[in-house]
């Protein structure tokens, strides 16, 4: 057997080169690929190839090679776009070329038919169906409703931090994802170990794990690998283990609200109007239990920026100082915690946060996109089924527009608003909503998370001091790695421990009166919730012993 596979891999790999020469040769005469880093014949440059966080290896290179790069990995073409103006050419405007997947037999494996609409290969009918429907949901007419379920779950955030600081971390994960739950589905998640949120959260570990570079055997380089049974192929049986809960997770949370449309309990979720238009927006049952995935799923980027945030005001005492200080200004004495109206007279906390953005950018390389179509750029050839990436770390870490990118410095955006260095010409094509994507593929639910993250982080300024953890040993301060992320799609700041304490005893107060005044929108999420849930809640209401 193991004679046979590698007859097969290199049979398969001198075919598709001498395919990718070919191919080559044809043009060769009037463009090239985008320059990049040597090649070795058959592998190219397999051998270079960053297993774990490729953005910092590929800023490298950008710095080297030009803002848009070529990387051949044995017959797949890689592009790297590393400035403003490359993502806004190819990703922006050429979106009907470059706005496919590339092809991941192991997402499909888990998620087929194309029914994954943020990792779905094609632009296509069922696509355009599903984006169709969540831009319905995501609506600006929907804000307020989504505004009004984020400020009731941030109150039990602010409490729970001031209660129990040390788990603040999960905590987090369980604000972002019960707020979605409200959102699309109608059910809270009261606890970080609420049945659903910790099934979520798991999933979602689980996910990326098993799709990430390194993880799992090269499937997509090797397609023959997927015939191998699952004895003889243990991430074969870890990806058919993800779907099955995958499945599980989301066909009980549709059947949550069919059994809540029946009973007549409407509470507004998304869903509802989903299951209730099915046909008129040409949805399937598979398509529907998708799609509530597919955007639930976004939440855990919200939960990594205010995890980053935390970091940064632990690691930057200066900076915490200046904005509690604009807080207090704009907030006034102990009355009440900030509004979102409050927050657009907070120019130094926005400053925090788009450089919270810049500096540790959730999806370093974004999702890749893939070429549906050859494209001519400055003479340069980017061939169809080419997966291209949008570096964001190069371009927010670009030392051509950015004093000290590796340092942590709001004002650069008080001085700009963009963040660029004020005495030089920016890069025409840059926007401030990048991170989000582009093209068609651009984030339906950015401003939902936007507007989460900004009411928690005026909470957690005007609430609470964060400092470093002491070791029980030594006494000594512990400041978290600000570069301690995990490595897939998603750089989540792993886990790290800090000290939580409330500004006053009035903030206590307020934070335990704000929590039940806002119980009123919570209830109507609360359907069916577990008798362990109830008495979590209960004993959140009551007053502190302190």
């Amino acid at each position: 057997m193991l004679y046979i596979s590698i007859v097969l891999v290199l049979g398969t790999t001198l075919v598709y080169y001498l395919l990718s020469k070919c191919k080559q040769g044809r043009n060769a005469h009037r463009v090239r690929l985008p320059p990049g880093p040597p090649r070795l014949p058959l592998i190219g440059n397999l051998h270079l190839f960053p297993r774990k966080c490729p953005h910092y290896q590929f800023t490298e290179w950008a710095r080297q090679y030009g803002d848009i790069l070529s990387l051949k990995v044995m017959h797949l073409d890689i592009i790297v776009l590393s400035s403003p103006s490359a993502v806004k050419e190819l990703i922006d405007k050429r979106s009907s070329s470059t706005s496919n997947r590339p092809t991941s037999i192991i997402t499909e494996m888990i998620i087929p038919d194309g029914t994954n609409m943020g990792a779905a290969k094609c632009v296509n009918d069922t696509w355009l169906k599903m984006r169709k429907a969540a831009n319905r949901m995501l609506s600006p007419a929907n804000s307020d409703k989504i505004k009004q379920i984020q400020l009731a779950e941030a109150s039990q955030l602010m409490l729970e931090m001031l209660r129990k600081p040390q788990d603040f971390y999960e905590d987090i994960s369980r604000f972002t994802t019960s707020a979605s739950l409200c959102a699309i589905y109608g059910i809270r998640g009261p606890r970080s170990s609420t049945h659903e949120v910790k099934t979520f959260v798991q999933l979602q570990l689980d996910f990326m794990n098993v799709v990430e570079i390194g993880k799992s055997p090269p499937v997509d380089l090797f397609h023959f690998l997927r015939f191998f049974p699952e004895r003889l192929a243990p991430w074969k049986k870890r990806a058919l283990d993800v779907r099955r809960r995958h499945e599980n997770l989301y066909v009980q949370l549709l059947q949550n609200v069919k059994d809540r449309l029946k009973s007549g309990s409407r509470n507004g979720a998304f869903m509802e109007d989903a299951c209730t238009n099915l046909h008129e927006w040409g949805l399937t049952e598979a398509m529907l239990i998708n799609l509530g995935g597919t955007l639930l799923s976004g939440s855990d980027t919200t939960s990594a920026v205010l995890q980053n945030l935390v970091m940064i005001f632990v690691a930057y005492p200066d900076v915490l100082r200046k904005a509690q200080e604009e807080v207090d200004a704009v907030v006034g004495g102990n009355i009440r915690p900030p509004t979102w109206s409050d927050i657009q007279h907070m120019p130094y906390l926005r400053a925090v946060l788009e450089e919270v953005y810049r500096f540790r950018p959730v999806g370093p390389l974004g999702l890749p996109h893939a070429m549906s179509q050859d494209e001519l750029v400055n003479d340069m050839i980017l061939p169809k089924n080419a997966i291209l990436f949008m570096n964001l770390w190069g371009i927010f870490h670009d030392p051509r527009y950015f004093d000290d990118p590796e340092k942590f410095v709001p004002e650069r955006f008080i001085r700009h608003p963009l963040g660029v260095k004020p005495d030089i010409i920016d890069d025409p094509a840059r926007r401030p909503n990048l991170m989000f994507g582009g093209g068609k593929r651009i984030c339906p639910g950015a401003h939902v998370a936007r507007s989460g993250i900004e009411i928690n982080a005026a909470n957690f300024v005007w609430a609470f001091h964060f400092t470093p953890a002491r070791d029980a040993l030594t006494g000594a301060l512990i400041t978290p790695d600000v570069w301690a992320t995990t490595q897939g799609v998603n750089a989540t700041p792993l886990p790290f421990k800090c000290t939580i304490e409330p500004r006053s005893k009035e903030k206590i107060n307020i934070i335990e009166q704000f929590f039940r005044q806002q119980s009123f929108v919570r209830e109507q999420y609360e359907y069916g919730i577990s008798s362990g849930d109830k008495e979590y809640l209960h004993q959140l209401c009551l007053p502190s012993k302190s």
